[in-house]
């Protein structure tokens, strides 16, 4: 059962979206339909993907994403007010996979879609872990997941580089900016001795703020004890195979990603329009 069952009265989460039921005439669940679910931890490249599918002049709705129904749905019920700190947001999305089966994936599965968004592809951005998309393979049969991975270090080096305001985390005992003393003593096990030995030296010689590198890296720590990212993707390989692509934006460009979406589109002519 989803978290927005039909045991709730239907109301819209988003023009042309809605949670609940009974459901209006001619609105249909997502699990009636052809979703594609974008599945990566942060720095994976979701945003890349979205864009190239952009730039593909693909029309597409993109479903209210995983920041918006974390705020909406799944803080409430632990939380009063806003929770801005990443890996406090972590800590609640995985109680509410505790409390509810599937988590993310069960709100995603509770959605409707009115007439008109049903003549284009539908996107979620996105699930993450394994809890999620084994219940998402289960509950939406006829979804499609494009799952984007990227070593850690890799997604550590984005996220310093892109100046997202969201990216926030209280630093216990923060040093001020400065970097005497830098370390990172949770690194073993997620980044090499090289990559550690590389952020100590861009530290060091003023290119990287320690601070910073502290607070994203303990973003990227706690991603991977929460939504181990390999795992999702021996899930989706196991339960969807043939529902599933997984693209290593190391390897892939936004041109390749673009593409590797633009496949799995329920509605092939609208790839094959733009390739011509």
């Amino acid at each position: 059962m989803s978290i927005t069952s039909s045991a709730s009265r239907f109301h819209d989460i988003a023009p042309g979206i809605g949670a609940g039921g009974p459901l209006p005439a001619g609105w249909r669940s997502l699990a009636e339909l052809d979703p594609i679910v974008l599945v990566g931890v942060t720095g994976a490249g979701k945003s890349t993907a979205l864009s190239a599918l952009d730039a593909r002049g693909i029309a597409y709705t993109l479903l209210p994403d995983r920041r918006v129904v974390t705020d909406q749905v799944i803080i409430p019920r632990y939380a009063d007010g806003d929770v801005r700190d990443r890996v406090q947001r972590f800590a609640i999305t995985q109680r509410f996979t505790r409390d509810v089966p599937g988590g993310m994936a069960a709100v995603l599965a509770g959605l409707s879609a009115a007439p008109a968004l049903q003549q284009r592809p539908l996107v979620f951005d996105g699930l993450r872990g394994e809890a999620e998309v084994r219940h998402a393979a289960a509950v939406l049969p006829r979804a499609r997941f494009l799952v984007l991975t990227a070593p850690d270090m890799v997604r550590l080096m984005r996220l310093l580089g892109r100046g997202d305001a969201f990216d926030r985390v209280a630093l216990a005992g923060g040093n001020g900016g400065s970097d005497d003393g830098f370390s990172l003593p949770d690194a073993d096990g997620i980044l090499t001795p090289a990559e550690q030995a590389r952020l100590y030296a861009e530290v060091n010689a003023g290119r990287l703020n320690a601070d910073d590198v502290r607070g994203k890296f303990t973003i990227i720590a706690a991603e991977r004890r929460n939504y181990d990212p390999d795992r999702a993707v021996d899930a989706l390989m196991e339960l969807a195979p043939e529902r599933t692509l997984v693209i290593d934006t190391t390897r892939s460009g936004p041109a390749e990603v673009g593409e590797a979406l633009a496949r799995l589109l329920p509605e092939a002519p609208h790839a094959a329009a733009v390739a011509a």
